[in-house]
């Protein structure tokens, strides 16, 4: 008897350009009762962009990152159509276009870092199993927690211990450039390149680790056999919306295996007080730590319009907009929807930009916008830290939009955004 199935890779296609959707749009249940239970400050928030994300259909994060694919194909499946991966990735570019997704991949980590406009190639891994079925899983990674990637070559005498240890600094020194609470994904074993692989599956896939660990709600890890003169170890983060969704095919039938549970809207009052970006006085007055509301028209710039800004100066050319008394949002937005003025936007690391901001500041800039701490001191200049991860409750603080330069680095143009009661910290550097 021949138990051989045949498949049509169309149906991998179908499956997977869904799982990508729900992916980015609807936190895993498990993650948002844990969240519910998590003792955190803005924690109204993360829940209150739950429930956005879930019912608009519109995703969690502006950073939809890079897409994780996650498949076990049962060795008697034998796949016809178009092979396994080009399907895959014909789903994520139709995927992320037909659903305004943000589109991240540049063309080439070093020599051509031109966005592709598709967010293609995923990365994909594919194990082949026992069976006639297909499990699939996707995840998506966006880029400030993934930055936060560590690597470490332990001695082979070292103590469990000492690898959650390892897994305690790295998430202390993310911090906020992380978007906490965190979830940590430790992989430990084969070679370097081994450990790295496991650490983000173990996000994923991981058994539960019961450590104390400052704003992480949870730890998981993947271990692996290894050289007897190794111990690679690696730790990989995930911020709060930890995204993924799963399936399978049985039979030629696709089935979805993630529990679906229905969010519901939370109140996010505030007693901090509204200020107005063109009231620069107050601007000036403002408590290192105070929270306010700000309201107004401010820009949007971050890593590579920031490159070509201090190239212009650098050159003393004449810039395509003034940057007197402005205030720079570090972000890079989610293409608008039918029917919005901006996509889901939130602030991306600030630190990246820091040998930038000297420059900028010099230049007229007022303030900048962005999440975690800075490298930069003693400037006296004003800092506005932003929540990460919250990128449907910031959309709705944006009122009007209109573009104003460098429109060909697409996420990364220079917009002008009209704010109304955007929730911030300000800081002073």
């Amino acid at each position: 008897m021949n138990s051989k199935q045949s498949l049509d890779t169309k149906i991998i296609y179908n499956i997977v350009y869904n799982l990508i959707e729900k992916a980015n749009t609807n936190l895993p249940s498990w993650v948002y009762n844990k969240l519910s239970n998590f003792n955190c400050n803005y924690k109204d928030k993360i829940l209150k962009n739950a429930y956005l994300a879930q019912s608009k259909g519109r995703p969690l994060c502006q950073d939809t990152g890079q897409v994780l694919v996650y498949l076990e194909i049962g060795q008697d499946i034998i796949p016809e159509g178009d092979c396994v991966e080009s399907v895959i990735n014909k789903a994520i570019a139709d995927c992320y276009k037909e659903k305004f997704f943000r589109k991240s991949t540049v063309k080439n980590a070093l020599y051509d870092r031109n966005n592709k406009g598709d967010n293609t190639p995923g990365l994909i891994h594919i194990d082949i199993v026992e069976g006639a079925e297909i499990l699939i899983t996707v995840g998506i990674k966006g880029g400030g927690a993934e930055n936060m990637t560590q690597l470490k070559m332990f001695n082979p005498t070292a103590e469990p211990s000492e690898i959650l240890d390892f897994a305690k600094k790295c998430a202390s020194e993310a911090g906020e450039n992380a978007c906490p609470p965190m979830c940590i994904g430790i992989g430990a074993g084969g070679c370097a390149e081994t450990a790295a692989f496991l650490a983000k599956k173990a996000l994923f896939f991981g058994e539960t680790v019961e450590i104390d660990i400052e704003n992480v709600f949870e730890t998981r890890i993947l271990t692996a056999p290894t050289h007897i003169a190794c111990l690679p170890v690696c730790v990989n983060i995930s911020c709060h919306s930890l995204r993924s969704a799963s399936g399978k095919i049985i039979n030629g039938e696709i089935q979805y295996t993630d529990e679906i549970q229905e969010y519901y809207d939370v109140e996010t009052p505030s007693n901090a007080r509204e200020v107005r970006t063109d009231d620069i006085s107050a601007l000036m007055n403002l408590k290192n730590g105070e929270e306010i509301l700000l309201s107004g028209k401010i820009i949007t710039a971050r890593d590579a319009a920031h490159k070509r800004l201090a190239e212009m100066i650098d050159r003393k050319q004449v810039l395509p907009l003034s940057l007197e008394n402005k205030i720079i949002f570090y972000a890079g937005p989610c293409p608008a929807s039918n029917g919005e003025i901006i996509g889901p936007v939130g602030p991306t690391t600030s630190k990246r930009m820091d040998k930038f901001a000297p420059l900028l500041y010099e230049n007229g800039v007022i303030a900048t916008i962005g999440k975690g701490d800075r490298t930069i001191k003693g400037l006296n200049k004003l800092y506005f830290k932003a929540i990460g991860g919250i990128a449907c409750v910031l959309q709705a603080c944006i009122k009007d939009l209109t573009p104003v330069c460098f429109e060909d680095l697409g996420t990364e143009a220079v917009l002008e955004l009209t704010v109304e009661k955007l929730p911030l910290k300000a800081l002073w550097l």
